[in-house]
């Protein structure tokens, strides 16, 4: 399991490639990233919902400045400001759904441009899985620490999305 003092385990990190890897002279590096365990407390339609409430999702995160941009009826794009790792940061991501399956994300400003990634919901009764997979790179954290960085991003994104959805199941 992924986990350190004083933070919750979401669940485990692995993949061949936890170390940065060259696709080729003139790419960035990258590093493979699966976290795969972590769970929602609600069922699968709850947290479809939740991700679909635009402003309420937003604000779980405490994210500054936002722009979304609907390309189509199952993609767009979602650009936003928040702190991360002690400094303000600007992201910029194209994502399109594949409901109720997942999400696939293109990241096209922020500490992870370049990267690309895939969400999958596993539906659990009463619960919601979920799995990250996904290429990382960054134009401003050194190779040998953006699987680091990931993990905090994810980590904090998580729980902040677990504990919004957990207070939206208790006024259902």
């Amino acid at each position: 399991p992924v986990g350190r003092p004083g933070r919750v385990p979401r669940g485990r990190v692995s993949g061949a490639g936890r170390e940065p890897y060259s696709r080729g002279a003139s790419r960035p590096c990258m590093v493979f990233v699966r976290d795969e365990g972590s769970v929602y407390d609600a069922p699968l339609d709850v947290v479809w919902e939740f991700f679909g409430s635009g402003q309420p999702h937003s604000d779980a995160h405490r994210h500054r400045s936002v722009r979304r941009e609907k390309i189509s009826a199952s993609s767009g794009s979602y650009s936003w400001e928040q702190d991360f790792r002690g400094e303000s940061a600007h992201f910029t991501m194209r994502w399109t759904s594949f409901a109720p399956v997942g999400l696939g994300y293109e990241v096209l400003e922020g500490p992870f441009a370049g990267s690309k990634f895939f969400l999958f919901y596993t539906p659990q009764g009463a619960r919601t899985g979920v799995t990250v997979v996904g290429e990382f790179t960054s134009p401003t954290i050194p190779a040998a620490r953006v699987a680091e960085a990931v993990d905090e991003f994810f980590s904090t994104e998580f729980e902040q999305d677990r504990a919004a959805i957990r207070e939206r199941m208790r006024h259902r």
